[in-house]
């Protein structure tokens, strides 16, 4: 074969195998779409209606608009949403299925409960929306009207106070727990079927306390009917300017749950980075900010690493309290 001979077959060479990787390149199984090409799922825990449901939606609708394809809430109710944290740790990690989880999936489910998930290992923080409080509510016959005098019934009868709480290893009891600790009650615990029964019976003087949310008592705030002793976040709430913190008694004292958007935990980082932008823009805006504080959330914006940080704390926190209960995972 003469040199010519062997230039031509080289270029021909040369040319097929250019021709092939443009064929591959152009192939729908290696093609790279940009996120989004499809809409986004967000997986919310619970049924419609409640704090993590309508603050799903509120991200859903400025994300959409952020990003130009449909963010679709999925609300996938059931076993204190450990159904759904289970469904989104399955889930392709490609950044069409997130999580608005709460508190209880990711920190204090395995605790308290038996898990077919990891909550370290499957998942990764994108975002820390709110932070929800709770409220020392106490029904009107022990006519408390302050958390002192609350302290001071329950340390001069150990064990008469009724505390109703939303079912075992739930946050309604761990926070209530963790209150009695600090004040040095013994109190009776009166597990319910979740929380409207419990806060029925506050208002019907069958128990005396519940640790409620923010937004089961509102609409009973200067009705008489119940008694709003102390808020659990570290500063008085816009909403309940008049109800004073546990901290002011208690130092230190902080608790809430929070409603937090993660992924599957191999979601490429550029798309968590993404969504993190944009989802603190959102919570910036003072109309999303307002709509939070109304409902007694407190808007945070923490990104990946903080909101990690705040888990692995939120962690170390509880993890004493349930030891201490004798609450053991079913």
């Amino acid at each position: 074969m003469n040199i010519s001979h062997l230039r031509a077959r080289l270029r021909a060479i040369t040319r097929g195998a250019a021709l092939a990787l443009c064929a591959l390149a152009a192939a729908p199984g290696h093609a790279q779409e940009p996120w989004p090409s499809r809409p986004v799922t967000i997986v919310v825990p619970f049924a419609p209606g409640g704090n993590t449901d309508m603050i799903t939606r509120l991200m859903a609708e400025r994300l959409t608009k952020a990003f130009g394809k449909p963010f679709v809430v999925d609300n996938r109710g059931g076993a204190a949403g450990l159904i759904a944290a289970e469904y989104v740790a399955r889930a392709p990690a490609d950044g069409y299925v997130l999580f608005m989880s709460t508190l209880t999936q990711i920190v204090t489910a395995p605790m308290t409960n038996k898990i077919r998930y990891d909550p370290v290992r499957d998942f990764v923080p994108i975002i820390n929306v709110g932070g929800n409080p709770f409220v020392l509510t106490a029904s009107t016959r022990n006519n408390f009207k302050s958390l002192d005098d609350l302290v001071r019934y329950g340390k001069a009868h150990p064990g008469a106070l009724n505390v109703g709480h939303a079912g075992n290893g739930g946050l309604t009891q761990l926070s209530a727990l963790l209150f009695l600790n600090r004040a040095g009650i013994q109190a009776t615990m009166v597990p319910y079927r979740g929380g409207a029964p419990a806060l029925a019976d506050v208002l019907a003087g069958q128990i005396d306390l519940y640790s409620a949310s923010v937004s089961e008592v509102m609409p009973y705030n200067g009705t008489g009917k119940v008694s709003l002793l102390a808020v659990s976040s570290d500063k008085r709430l816009p909403v309940l300017p008049n109800v004073p913190t546990i901290a002011e008694t208690f130092p230190g004292h902080e608790v809430d749950t929070w409603n937090g958007l993660v992924g599957p935990a191999k979601m490429p980082p550029e798309i968590v980075d993404r969504i993190a932008a944009e989802s603190k823009k959102i919570i910036a805006e003072p109309e999303f900010r307002a709509r939070l504080e109304k409902a007694g959330i407190i808007p945070l914006g923490e990104t990946r690493d903080a909101f990690a940080q705040r888990i692995q704390k939120d962690r170390a926190k509880w993890k004493p309290v349930v030891e201490a209960a004798g609450i053991q995972p079913e």
